[in-house]
């Protein structure tokens, strides 16, 4: 069932019951949905999964086709892989933000950010910045803050040589 953050209703048991008393009135009282394109249809051709209450009103939901991806915290759209190659083994993706509305989520039409990904065989780690320089040091970070036991024993291996 297609939920919205915004939605009057936090449970469906509760969609399901308004739904049905609306569904079912008729004549000058019969209950409409409206539609992101500013049209509406009558509530009672709507699937119940298709619809949501928002601000006082039935919204049909948009159909959202894209893959979301949730960077940390932020929901995206990962678009093209960018060309750039360095030695930290980061691949750089242009992304797209996730917004919501009361006619559901929708992708930016601009991507307005940059996810780094690292591939690992422990998994995929990825962060996320304005820049390249932004989502490589994030990255960074993370791989530190993940990883720092093992980095600061590989680095302190042999105690410096005195004088």
């Amino acid at each position: 069932m297609i939920t919205n953050s915004y939605s009057d209703f936090k449970f469906d048991t509760e969609k399901i019951s308004a739904y049905v008393i609306d569904a079912q009135k008729t004549g000058k009282h019969a209950v409409v949905a409206y539609k992101s394109d500013g049209t509406s249809v009558p509530l009672k051709n709507c699937d119940v999964a298709d619809v949501e209450f928002v601000a006082g009103a039935w919204r049909v939901q948009d159909k959202f086709k894209h893959k979301i991806e949730n960077v940390r915290g932020k929901a995206f759209v990962i678009g093209e892989k960018l060309p750039h190659v360095e030695h930290t083994l980061f691949d750089f993706y242009r992304a797209y933000s996730v917004g919501e509305n009361c006619y559901g989520k929708y992708k930016f039409e601009q991507p307005d950010f940059i996810v780094a990904k690292y591939f690992t065989k422990h998994g995929t780690y990825t962060a996320y910045g304005k820049t390249i320089e932004d989502a490589r040091a994030y990255l960074g970070i993370k791989l530190y803050d993940e990883y720092q036991d093992i980095i600061h024993n590989a680095i302190n291996t042999q105690k410096p040589k005195t004088k």
